[in-house]
């Protein structure tokens, strides 16, 4: 069963205050009104995944929901934790097992993590493509199976202004 994987970065959080813990970072007001403006392109694009799945630090979760409340459906959101900073790619695919026959699926999480996860789906070598997602960025990658048996075929690649013009068009 084919696949598309949508990979979203979190959108723009807040530094660090003393005693906090980077996962505890929430989005800024400007990182909720652009990445709710880039979910909106993203819905305006047809993107409808079943299900979101979310790194477990909070600027991320909060990207993941913000999404689910644009996205048509309002897909759910589950707490992910291989796609919190530091796992290798092949860890991250081999958890999305479970989530094989979803035909489309969100993944929200942070760089470098997504670039490389991004480049394995693409080549199997997480090194071989850099892809520099920005904050509220997101790509789309086209694949035959979950795991995937063959590379996967970029189906684009959106900077969060893109998504956010797409927000604005007219049809």
């Amino acid at each position: 069963m084919s696949v598309t994987v949508y990979l979203m970065r979190h959108g723009v959080a807040a530094d660090a205050a003393p005693g906090m813990t980077d996962a505890d970072r929430a989005l800024t007001s400007e990182g909720v009104r652009k990445t709710r403006r880039a979910a909106q392109g993203l819905q305006r694009m047809g993107v409808q995944p079943k299900m979101i799945l979310s790194s477990p630090l909070r600027r991320a979760e909060e990207t993941a929901r913000l999404a689910a409340g644009e996205l048509d459906g309002a897909p759910p959101v589950e707490l992910f934790p291989p796609l919190g900073p530091g796992f290798q790619p092949a860890e991250v695919v081999k958890q999305l097992r479970p989530h094989r026959t979803a035909g489309e699926i969100l993944l929200v999480g942070h760089q470098p993590d997504l670039g490389e996860l991004a480049s394995y789906l693409l080549t199997g070598d997480p090194t071989a493509v850099p892809l520099p997602f920005r904050k509220a960025g997101a790509a789309a990658i086209a694949l035959t199976s979950l795991p995937p048996r063959h590379f996967g075929a970029l189906e684009w690649f959106l900077t969060p202004a893109q998504l956010r013009a797409i927000a604005s068009s007219h049809k």
